[in-house]
C-alpha cells in the first residue's frame, strides 16, 4: 500500500512540476503586445493561463493532502522541453506568434498525454480522487488544445500578411473547418487495435 501511495504522488509531483513549467511560456507571450494584435490571442492566453493556474493549485492541494512532495523543477520529463520552449519567447521570429501557439499546442498535448497516464495509473490502484482530478485536467486541456487549433488559421494568414505576402484571406474560415473536421469527424468511429503477445 505504501508502494502504491508512493507510486500516485509521485505522478502527481511530475504533473505539478510539468505544470508550472508550461505556465511560464504562457505567461510571458501574454505580457508580449505582439500577441495582442492577433485576432483573440490575448483570451486565449489569458484563459490558457487561468486554466494551468488552476491545474497548479489543485494538484499543490491534492499532493500535501496525500503527503506527497512536489518534484525538482529540473526533473527530466521537464528539462528535456525546456529548450523546446525556449523557441515560444524568441523575438527574432516573423512567425512568432503562430509558431508560439504550436508550441503551447505541444505542450498540452504532453499534458494530456500525462493526464492519460495518471488517470490511468489511479484506476488501475483504486485511487478514484486522483482519477477524477486527471480527467477534469485532462477534459480541460483537450478543451484548450481545440481552441488553439481553431485559433490558428486567423493567426498563420495575418502573420503572412504582416511580412508582405499576398494571401486569400477568405480560405481561414475553411482552414478552421478542415480542422474541426480532422477533431470531430461525424458519422465515424475511432478503431483501437490491440497488439497481443504470444
Amino acid at each position: 500500500m505504501a508502494d502504491d501511495q508512493h507510486s500516485i504522488t509521485t505522478y502527481l509531483s511530475d504533473m505539478l512540476a510539468l505544470e508550472r513549467h508550461i505556465l511560464i511560456p504562457f505567461q510571458t507571450q501574454l505580457k508580449d503586445d505582439d500577441f495582442s494584435e492577433y485576432s483573440d490571442t490575448r483570451t486565449l492566453l489569458t484563459n490558457l493561463g487561468n486554466v494551468t493556474q488552476r491545474h497548479i493549485e489543485a494538484l499543490d492541494k491534492l499532493l500535501k493532502n496525500l503527503g506527497g512532495h512536489e518534484a525538482s523543477p529540473i526533473k527530466s520529463t521537464v528539462s528535456a522541453i525546456e529548450g523546446f520552449f525556449a523557441g515560444a519567447i524568441d523575438m527574432m521570429r516573423k512567425t512568432k506568434v503562430s509558431k508560439a501557439l504550436r508550441d503551447d499546442y505541444t505542450a498540452l498535448s504532453l499534458c494530456c498525454a500525462g493526464y492519460t497516464m495518471l488517470n490511468a495509473t489511479a484506476n488501475a490502484m483504486g485511487s478514484t480522487e486522483v482519477a477524477e482530478l486527471a480527467n477534469r485536467h485532462l477534459r480541460d486541456y483537450a478543451q484548450m488544445v481545440m481552441a488553439i487549433a481553431e485559433a490558428l488559421p486567423a493567426v498563420v494568414v495575418q502573420e503572412l500578411q504582416d511580412i508582405g505576402l499576398s494571401v486569400e484571406t477568405g480560405t481561414i474560415e475553411q482552414s478552421v473547418q478542415a480542422t474541426q473536421a480532422a477533431w470531430r469527424p461525424s458519422g465515424s468511429t475511432a478503431t483501437v487495435t490491440t497488439a497481443t503477445t504470444g
